[in-house]
């Protein structure tokens, strides 16, 4: 019985620890994904990863506008990891290996959370 609610409070704890810390403190005042990039040429193994944890911070940033859509925060980010490998293939199957622009950044970031993140008036 111990070992059942310790295994609940580090998995309350880890979570907490997640969206208070992790994912909210890596992106506080970015308004674009421009914000995060500071120099160019991007690679784009880089971007996709820097893409990966935006859309995450995204869904965190949002709650309450997920609330309003009857969403969950953890729907978010399960319905983001559940569409992660098809947008991957979908928006950057053409994609050079380096994006050498902004435009292309903002592009390719649009693209990307619009596909992983169909909900209405997620910002960022």
């Amino acid at each position: 019985m111990k070992l059942f609610f310790g295994s609940i409070i580090i998995v309350i704890a880890g979570f907490s620890v997640n969206k208070y810390v992790f994912s909210n403190k890596a992106y506080d005042g970015v308004t674009t994904v421009t914000d995060i990039i500071p120099t160019y040429p991007v690679d784009m193994f880089d971007f996709k990863k820097t893409m990966q944890d935006y859309a995450h911070h995204l869904c965190y940033k949002n709650e309450d506008t997920l609330i309003s859509q009857h969403v969950s925060v953890s729907e978010c980010i399960s319905k983001l990891d559940d569409k992660k490998t098809e947008c991957e293939k979908k928006v950057f199957r053409l994609a050079p290996l380096n994006l050498e622009s902004e435009v292309e950044v903002l592009d390719y970031s649009r693209q990307y959370t619009q596909c992983t993140l169909p909900y209405k008036y997620i910002l960022g």
